[in-house]
């Protein structure tokens, strides 16, 4: 991670309740809004899934373009839960989540994942693939 915490992108009050709210805290049955585009938590996190990974894996492409399919599935598999586990560390984002179960393990490396994905996932959304990719360059600038 960078030494100095770049700010991540902001995000409107609509997407930060997606991210910031637990899912378990969210009826099941809870209908979409179909004028939000951030509505659904889920379909954030899987967006922010697979739009970061493609992000890193491009970042870490540029930086050796010399590497292997191989070698960069290998750097990126052993790298991005690394990374996703430091910024919402470096963000403080567990502070941020209403809802929590009174069980829930909040160090849990997997909440981790998920804020991050969430989040990711409404940069995207909000700013596109360029937005998202800087932001991650920013965020390993190695």
């Amino acid at each position: 991670m960078a030494a100095r915490l770049p700010p991540a992108p902001p995000l409107p009050g609509e997407a930060r309740l997606e991210v910031f709210v637990h899912p378990q805290a969210l009826p099941p049955t809870r209908a979409l809004e179909e004028d939000n585009k951030f509505s659904d938590a889920k379909r954030l996190e899987f967006l922010g899934t697979k739009m970061a990974e493609a992000a890193y894996a491009d970042v870490l492409g540029a930086r050796w373009p010399k590497a292997t399919a191989q070698q960069l599935n290998t750097s990126v598999s052993s790298r991005i839960k690394g990374l996703m586990e430091r910024t919402v560390d470096a963000y403080k984002w567990r502070d941020q989540v209403r809802g929590y179960p009174k069980q829930f393990d909040r160090s849990d490396p997997l909440e981790a994942h998920r804020l991050f994905r969430t989040y990711a996932g409404a940069v995207y959304v909000e700013y596109g693939y360029a937005t998202l990719r800087e932001w991650i360059v920013a965020l390993d600038p190695v």
